[in-house]
């Protein structure tokens, strides 16, 4: 079975391309509102979910595709579906001149739901630790 793709947008309060570009693209900016503990290592990033000197959950994600002020896209390592990949593009809007996060992700179609709320929450934490 083949993983279906997702798309999701998600209304930041800033227009400062930098601060945006570093929430996205830099281990301490992913910290932030995707995984506990973000570390990188050349074009991967290794997140870790829960205490790591504990109960915890890990993966490693491989940067396919950076431009800078534009966009990140990366693959987990351990997932078998070659075509899957996630992607976080930062766009302006033409109303406010704020920017947004479109997300790109892939699920089987019994996740979906399921992926959209982690999504969810990872934006709240986003605007939580930011105010953005």
């Amino acid at each position: 079975m083949k993983k279906q793709k997702i798309s999701l947008e998600f209304e930041l309060q800033s227009n400062s391309e930098n601060i945006i570009w570093a929430l996205i693209s830099t281990d301490s900016g992913l910290q932030k509102w995707i995984a506990d503990v973000v570390e990188t290592d050349g074009d991967s990033f290794t997140f870790t979910w829960g205490d790591p000197d504990y109960e915890h959950e890990t993966r490693r994600a491989i940067i396919e595709e950076l431009v800078k002020n534009s966009h990140i896209r990366m693959r987990w390592d351990d997932d078998p579906d070659e075509d899957a990949y996630w992607e976080i593009k930062m766009v302006r809007s033409d109303l406010t001149n704020d920017y947004l996060l479109e997300i790109t992700d892939y699920a089987f179609s019994e996740d979906i739901d399921s992926l959209n709320g982690i999504w969810e929450q990872n934006f709240e934490e986003l605007h939580r630790n930011t105010g953005l």
